[in-house]
């Protein structure tokens, strides 16, 4: 009688757990040497052949995403990278310390502009800042300074003055976007902003800083020129304006003629107006222009219908203060 074999089973045992066993072992044992066989023959195929091992991979990609709806795009879109933005104003360097006695460090407001993707719409080009219009009256020193006293209208101005040394910029101290700027951080710059505002449109217009008012009344501020409740200390012209570059020289004592000799070799004078008809407390202007007949245009920074008209240069000498510490009561400023 031959002996059973592993293979052999009796019908009997079909039902039998270790029989039922004994197939699943089996199919696992055979499956497992397929599965083996299959991948080492696989393997060799990639090694041998890559290339049709490439293709042969995406065909079965392309189909699974076939199966799954997956549409590929017909091409790529082209990559885009975004401008960096460009600076269009180098931080200037901090004055020398001879032209800056009190280690002034300038605040400056830069300039700069980010180039838009091209697929943005262009934005829209700044709008051009027209001239003064100049009325052909002439100012009465009686009004000079009082037709907008405490009625601002939070206007943003946007105006160009000429001058003796060119085009500037004004600047009101009413100006919606600073009157309410605290001056030494107690001080409202629609009141007690002058010295500042006077001081920024002239650094701003020639010089190579880019300033507004309150950043002259920080500076101000911290360089000990503003005097609580009162404005500013009268050092705040030369002090601010070399600071930043300019010439300044005093004028005090100069009479007509003096001072119309100063407009007319290119000099802006800076005269601090005293207490009577203009002020009672004290303000700063700036005589910009003299014309052929002999009068002068003036930047009020409290007012800009005083800045629209003609001044008798006389009157304004008149009323200057009588104060003569830091150069004042007039000083004559020009460009380096």
């Amino acid at each position: 009688m031959r002996k059973k074999e592993f293979w052999d089973y009796e019908k009997k045992d079909r039902a039998s757990g270790h029989s039922l066993g004994s197939r699943l072992l089996r199919i696992f044992l055979v499956g497992g040497c397929f599965i083996a066989s299959a991948t080492i023959v696989i393997s060799l195929f990639f090694y041998y052949y890559p290339s049709e091992a490439a293709r042969t991979a995406l065909a079965v990609q392309d189909f699974a995403k076939q199966l799954a709806g997956i549409a590929e795009p017909e091409e790529d879109p082209p990559l885009q990278s975004a401008s960096a933005p460009r600076n269009l104003q180098q931080s200037p360097s901090h004055p020398s310390a001879a032209a800056s006695a009190v280690n002034a460090v300038p605040l400056v407001v830069a300039a700069s502009q980010t180039v838009p993707p091209p697929q943005e719409e262009p934005t829209a080009a700044e709008p051009e800042i027209p001239l003064i219009t100049f009325s052909s009256s002439q100012g009465d020193i009686d009004q000079l300074g009082q037709s907008d006293k405490g009625v601002f209208t939070n206007d943003d101005y946007l105006v160009m003055l000429d001058s003796t040394m060119g085009p500037m910029l004004y600047y009101n101290q009413g100006d919606n976007r600073w009157r309410d700027y605290l001056y030494g951080g107690t001080d409202p710059m629609s009141q007690y902003g002058c010295g500042p505002t006077v001081a920024a449109m002239l650094i701003n217009a020639f010089s190579e800083y880019v300033v507004i008012p309150p950043n002259l009344a920080e500076w101000a501020a911290v360089n000990g020129y503003h005097s609580p409740r009162n404005g500013s200390r009268h050092g705040i012209i030369p002090g601010a304006l070399s600071a930043y570059g300019l010439q300044v020289e005093s004028a005090a004592g100069a009479d007509y003629d003096t001072a119309a000799g100063l407009l007319r070799s290119g000099h802006i004078l800076v005269a601090l107006m005293g207490k009577g008809t203009f002020s009672s407390d004290g303000h700063f202007v700036i005589i910009t222009d003299i014309l052929e007949n002999g009068n002068v245009h003036i930047a009020d920074c409290y007012s800009l219908e005083n800045t629209k008209m003609e001044w008798d240069l006389n009157l304004l000498l008149s009323e200057l203060k009588h104060s003569r510490d830091d150069g004042a009561p007039l000083w004559a400023v020009s460009a380096p």
